[in-house]
């Protein structure tokens, strides 16, 4: 071990003054793009981008400039939820085409997504979904990824085109991997997804759940470590998964970017120096494999890999999708930050990703508090997002909501509040989940009725929330709008000079107020074949309202 560190260190010395392409040796797979690429029409939805204005929050744009809000949902088919070790459902994307959709399956708690999914998000507003894949399903054998697997996530992108949506895709994982072993009980790998065998190393430690909850086990908490430590090179090898990937829709704006990790463990390091010491480098890293922006020194990959170290580019040369960066998931639990506010990379396009459930995983839910009379987050949903916000500006980032959800029962309560603080706040969410067959029932949908169903029917408090009116493009970066889910009210308020893009507001079906405005503007309505519509308010210099007025919801849901 010192001949390995001492070699390390004359390496990074000697790299200091060398062209970084000279002396970085890697142990991981060589990444060679898919033969194909989904790139699809030209103009089918705009390239996003991280604008950076001066003085303000940089926010997610398309090609206008135009600050754009990402609604959507999370659907977790794709993961390896379940007693399997391959995918649940299958991956031969004949099985989806005209229409078709497999019969659900007892061993997922989660259905099958299909293009009737997509159509149904695309209904409720939805102009995006965040889709989950697990290492262990992409390289189920180290150095061989499966094509197969990622032509059905292209199948899903090409459904989500022809609605023109896009799409988050994230490299998932909870409490490390199904392959920890279960040692009692305690431990439901039902619920444990990410990492494949051959990169979970537990080292004999026991598998045993504490306090109910999946990531405090000693075996998760070990592999977990040792994947941040670069044990037999895993982590490279994890890079090297996430560059096929991004290698296959490098082209594709529909791709809106990629999650590199889902809801990072400490494992046995110590907050807050995991963050800062071990989970943010690795954020730069996957950044300098994908993008080749080459921030960071150059060290010996292979072992483990200290702060100050890069990473080589690994031929992927996509220098356009977006990079959505979780924060650790002791955040989630404090809703406090747990690291430094710095920049972290050269590479323009970073999103700060959050995952928000105040008073479901924070501190006073895990001593027994109930949401109504609940004394922490002693800010109250302010805490996580105001905070969020000056963590994000630190940073140089845009702020994304890319996880949050509760029990049903609790929509007027925690869901409505979180919907106001995206509001605020001017940012985009993805909910969680899409669909389930059973588990904590907290999908947009109840669970079905049959066996083999999708689902049962659309929650009408799901509905009335989540379908909203939205600006979802804007001129104005710092408008400020409000929904009210009770009667479809709306008012938006923002300022344009004449010839600045026009602002984009959708509204659902279900509202039926009348389209109003005041002030500098022109507004033209778009009737959709859908029952939605569409308001395109375009500036002629200065303060302008629109607004919906209220009238009666014309909500489909049930329960």
């Amino acid at each position: 071990m010192i001949a390995r560190i001492l070699i390390w260190l004359l390496i990074v010395l000697v790299s200091a003054f060398t062209y970084p392409g000279e002396l970085i040796v890697s142990l991981a797979t060589r990444v060679v793009p898919p033969p194909t690429a989904s790139t699809g029409p030209a103009g089918a939805v705009s390239w996003l981008h991280v604008a950076h204005p001066r003085g303000t929050r940089p926010y997610i744009a398309d090609e206008q400039g135009r600050m754009v809000l990402l609604h959507g949902a999370i659907s977790a088919s794709l993961l390896e939820f379940g007693p399997g070790s391959g995918p649940i459902y299958p991956l031969d994307m004949a099985a989806y085409e005209n229409g078709q959709c497999p019969a659900n399956s007892r061993s997922s708690r989660y259905p099958p997504l299909c293009m009737a999914d997509l159509s149904q998000m695309a209904g409720l507003g939805f102009n995006s979904v965040r889709l989950p894949i697990s290492w262990s399903l992409l390289e189920p054998e180290r150095g061989r990824f499966s094509t197969a697997y990622v032509d059905r996530v292209a199948q899903i992108v090409d459904w989500a085109r022809s609605l023109r949506m896009y799409v988050i895709v994230d490299m998932h994982q909870n409490a490390f991997s199904h392959f920890v072993g279960a040692g009692d009980s305690t431990v439901d790998l039902a619920y444990n997804s990410g990492a494949p065998d051959w990169a979970t190393f537990t080292d004999g430690m026991p598998s045993h759940v504490s306090a109910g909850q999946r990531e405090l086990n000693a075996a998760v908490l070990e592999a977990t470590t040792n994947f941040w430590y670069d044990r037999d090179g895993i982590q490279d090898e994890y890079l090297a998964a996430l560059a096929f990937v991004a290698s296959r829709f490098r082209d594709d704006p529909v791709v809106a970017g990629y999650g590199v990790y889902n809801e990072p463990l400490f494992g046995w390091s110590v907050p807050p120096g995991f963050e800062d010491l071990l989970l943010f480098p690795f954020y730069r890293r996957a950044i300098d494999a994908i993008t080749g922006v080459r921030d960071g020194i150059p060290c010996w990959s292979g072992f483990f890999m200290p702060a100050p170290c890069g990473y080589r580019d690994l031929g992927v040369g996509d220098r356009r999708h977006l990079m959505f960066l979780d924060t650790g998931l002791l955040r989630e639990v404090t809703d406090f930050p747990t690291h430094l506010g710095l920049p972290l990379s050269s590479y323009p396009n970073v999103v700060l990703a959050i995952h928000a459930y105040t008073h479901i995983y924070t501190i006073d839910a895990l001593t027994g508090q109930k949401a109504a009379n609940a004394t922490y987050p002693w800010g109250g949903y302010d805490q996580s997002y105001d905070l969020a916000e000056r963590e994000a500006r630190a940073m140089d980032a845009a702020l994304f909501v890319s996880e949050f959800g509760n029990a049903p029962a609790d929509d007027d309560l925690i869901l409505n509040a979180q919907l106001l603080q995206q509001e605020k706040h001017r940012t985009g969410f993805a909910f969680w989940p899409w669909k389930e067959s059973g588990g904590g029932n907290w999908g947009m949908f109840a669970p079905p009725e049959s066996p083999q169903a999708s689902s049962g029917c659309l929650r009408v408090s799901r509905e009335r929330m989540l379908a909203r009116v939205y600006p979802r493009v804007t001129g104005d970066a710092s408008l400020t709008y409000h929904y009210d889910p009770s009667d479809g009210r709306f008012t938006m308020h923002a300022h344009g000079q004449a010839g600045d893009p026009t602002t984009v507001v959708y509204m659902p079906r279900s509202v039926t107020g009348q389209i109003t405005s005041d002030g500098a503007v022109r507004v033209v309505v778009s009737d959709e074949p859908d029952g939605s519509r569409i308001a395109f308010a375009s500036p002629t210099g200065g303060d302008f309202v629109v607004a919906v007025s209220p009238a009666p919801l014309a909500l489909t849901g049930c329960g």
